[in-house]
């Protein structure tokens, strides 16, 4: 169930890449968490993409320059073991890159954060919930 947040210049992610590049690294999160690919789960798993325009990204302490995509992933904590964040990071990589046409080879402008959030620091629907909660869903449960 992460919560996602992809920070990038604007006009770096067509809207329709976008829609593609976001059912993509659900599935991704979804398998490096090991929770199951069920609608309900899957409903769980939030991204937000953020543009930022002309003059408010710097790099180097200077606007302009590379356009360099941040993802910050909120994940439960003990969700990502080393294995699994390293999965996680190159699955998304690998994912932006197809995405922007770059070949494997490229270095591809991404920088990613993650967060691992104790489940007791996390509320959905005015309760807490847990890792087991989302690997062993309900059978009947709706997606949000």
């Amino acid at each position: 169930m992460p919560l996602i947040y992809i920070n990038a210049p604007v006009g770096t992610f067509e809207t329709a890449k976008r829609d593609e590049l976001a059912d993509t690294l659900t599935t991704i999160a979804l398998d490096a968490e090991r929770l199951p690919n069920t609608p309900f789960v899957r409903s769980t798993t939030w991204i937000y993409f953020r543009d930022y325009d002309d003059g408010t990204v710097y790099h180097g302490g200077k606007p302009g320059g590379r356009k360099v995509i941040s993802i910050e992933v909120n994940a439960f904590q003990g969700g990502l073991d080393a294995v699994a964040k390293k999965k996680l990071i190159s699955g998304f990589t690998g994912a932006i890159a197809r995405t922007l046409g770059l070949n494997q080879a490229d270095l591809v402008p991404v920088y990613i954060v993650l967060r691992d959030v104790p489940t007791t620091d996390w509320g959905v629907f005015g309760e807490t919930i847990t890792l087991d909660d989302l690997r062993n869903p309900a059978a009947d449960a709706v997606p949000v």
